[in-house]
């Protein structure tokens, strides 16, 4: 029995990717490339350039792009959504995934969602005045959601959503980073 789309998601096939992950753990490993080219200043373009989901690799209809520079104030063109606001908006693409799989999983509909994200930091580690670090301190996050599920059930997905979110888990872990330079 087809158990339909919820919140615009095919549940018979997330249940599918579910089962063939819960079989080989290896059908869950994923691998996204990006490639970044300076164009001026502070501007830079962001293209997607694959990715790999399990053992195979995707092929995408056509190269999304993300065009990125700084505020005014920060001495930018304010020509593009800047790399701390890129980074947010990256969490709050996740939460969204996050929330419409397992509000779907869980049998919830959801009328409407939304986030508020407010990243706070300080440009002092950037310039590397003071001992301050140079990323972003913290998060504020406001989930709005709008459904006809019961309060304890909507803070039983809020919660879950939460804790199971790759992007939240970046952030808060480390990760291993290598960077090499090539230079032409």
């Amino acid at each position: 029995m087809s158990l339909g789309t919820r919140n615009g998601v095919n549940v018979d096939d997330l249940m599918t990717a579910i089962e063939a992950v819960k079989t080989d753990p290896t059908n869950g490993n994923l691998t996204f490339t990006v490639k970044s080219k300076w164009k001026d200043g502070f501007k830079a373009n962001h293209a997607t350039a694959g990715y790999v989901v399990g053992k195979e690799a995707g092929q995408r209809a056509k190269s999304h792009t993300v065009a990125t520079d700084e505020p005014n104030e920060i001495l930018g063109g304010d020509s593009g959504i800047s790399p701390a606001e890129t980074l947010i908006s990256s969490l709050a693409a996740c939460l969204t995934v996050g929330y419409a799989a397992n509000a779907a999983a869980l049998g919830i509909d959801m009328d409407e969602l939304s986030f508020e994200i407010t990243g706070n930091g300080n440009l002092e580690g950037f310039m590397n005045i003071g001992d301050r670090r140079p990323g972003l301190s913290d998060f504020h996050i406001k989930t709005f959601i709008k459904s006809s599920a019961p309060a304890a059930k909507l803070q039983e997905l809020h919660t879950y959503v939460n804790e199971h979110s790759p992007i939240w888990d970046t952030i808060c872990n480390p990760v291993t980073i290598k960077s090499e330079i090539v230079t032409e």
